[in-house]
């Protein structure tokens, strides 16, 4: 490097551990653009430090707008974001000086919204915010050793249903709130004609379930006492559950999306449709298998559907071991999995990714009615009745087992090479490859 360069880069550098965090972002970029050498160096740095100011902002931005991005989009995003906050914090330096120049970065940003004082809440009573008590459930969950956590999912859930409540009524505080009100809020659902009943009666089941916790909660229940439990107050909205002949796939329906999902480069499309039929698995549980889930007895394979490793399951009953189908094996997916990196073997969000694929152009199915996901599952369900599976064999596989019958397979590896016997009763739906290449 010649000594006028090297000036140069001391200055920068210089310049750089001078800068705040976010000014440090613009910086370390033009860094990088006029010094390449120094991406090997500082690079990996950089991108951690990134993560750690603007990751959690980037999946909230791409959650938002149910988007599913490559790793590299997203981490592309975090560096804009960075550069965009540095851009901002530069323009209100400005104005603090007197510029009031227009700054691009801050015109566009969301006006400021004062939080509501909450409703009802008098001079001197505590007040109970609906996601503290949401967070309290959660740490009470996760604490202690063997602890079945709550699920990241669920909490957000639980979140946006008492966000959707609160600006109806106007408060976050849950220390007020009346039957009234959340009758109330039904009927304002209802006369929308959005959501559906059979969801606006999970929001209102879900919302007692969370007024429930801060009762119950040491840290809440005091302040608590003067909210009116809702649950068992409130009637719910009546709806129809689907008949099953409408949300299962069709036999050729099923074909279509198998044959669509061998011509997928992409591992969730490629083989979370096969697990669902050929193993009865909902679409959650497919989602977070691992590679350490597969194991062999007796000369067969078999995969854990566990909770163990923080995941969650429907029910204690849903914890089952299931023979890998001959249909699996011949397509490729034990040599897929063993060959994959160890942890979870397909990316997360698989429930909207499978959604939307599922009644792409790329599939095409389109029939009102059918659950792309889940339908999958109803489907093995059927073809075992078909088939002639045991019905406790049927059972445990799909997760849907009484205690009696869990123990019957669930209990040691002597009775697996039965329940293996009992899913070779299910005949493939699409004739098997002549070798095993994907």
């Amino acid at each position: 490097m010649a000594p006028g360069e090297r000036a140069e880069l001391r200055g920068a550098l210089l310049a750089y551990f001078k800068a705040g965090n976010h000014e440090r972002v613009r910086l370390a970029l033009a860094l990088f653009i006029k010094f390449p050498a120094l991406q090997a160096s500082l690079g990996p740095d950089f991108a951690m430090a990134v993560e750690g100011m603007h990751g959690a902002e980037a999946d909230a931005a791409l959650a938002a707008r149910g988007l599913l991005v490559t790793e590299e989009a997203r981490r592309l995003l975090t560096f804009d974001l960075a550069d965009m906050m540095a851009a901002a914090r530069r323009g209100l330096v400005a104005r603090s000086g007197g510029d009031y120049r227009p700054v691009p970065e801050l015109e566009g940003a969301p006006g400021f919204v004062l939080e509501p004082v909450p409703v009802g809440a008098a001079p001197g009573r505590p007040v109970v915010t609906f996601d503290a008590i949401i967070d309290a459930q959660a740490t009470k969950r996760s604490a202690g050793q063997g602890s079945k956590p709550m699920p990241e999912n669920s909490v957000k859930k639980y979140k946006r249903i008492a966000d959707t409540f609160a600006r109806h009524r106007g408060s976050t505080n849950a220390a007020t709130v009346t039957v009234h009100e959340v009758e109330d809020w039904g009927d304002a659902m209802k006369a929308a004609g959005q959501p559906s009943n059979r969801s606006i009666s999970d929001r209102l089941v879900n919302l007692g379930t969370i007024i429930n916790w801060g009762k119950r909660q040491r840290q809440h229940r005091e302040a608590m006492a003067g909210a009116e439990k809702t649950s068992g107050q409130v009637d719910l909205p009546s709806y129809m559950e689907k008949p099953g002949g409408e949300t299962a796939y069709k036999l050729e329906e099923a074909r279509t999306v198998l044959k669509a999902a061998r011509r997928e480069g992409d591992a969730s499309k490629r083989w979370l449709p096969w697990l669902c039929l050929y193993a009865g698995l909902r679409i959650s549980e497919a989602n977070t298998l691992r590679k350490a889930d597969f194991f062999q007895a007796e000369g067969l394979w078999f995969f854990k559907v566990t909770s163990a490793g923080k995941r969650s399951l429907k029910t204690a009953n849903s914890e089952r071991r299931i023979p890998v189908h001959p249909a699996l094996e011949a397509e490729g997916f034990l040599e897929w999995a063993r060959a994959a990196p160890s942890g979870q073997l397909f990316r997360d969000g698989a429930t909207s990714l499978i959604g939307r694929w599922v009644k792409s152009k790329a599939v095409g199915l389109a029939r009102p009615g059918v659950a792309p996901n889940h339908g999958l599952r109803h489907l093995f369900v059927d073809l075992c009745r078909r088939y002639g599976v045991e019905d406790s064999a049927r059972e445990y596989m799909a997760g849907h087992s009484s205690p009696s019958v869990h123990v019957k397979y669930g209990s040691s590896d002597a009775m697996l090479p039965g329940l293996a016997s009992e899913m070779l009763k299910v005949l493939p739906v699409l004739p098997l490859p002549a070798n095993n290449a994907n």
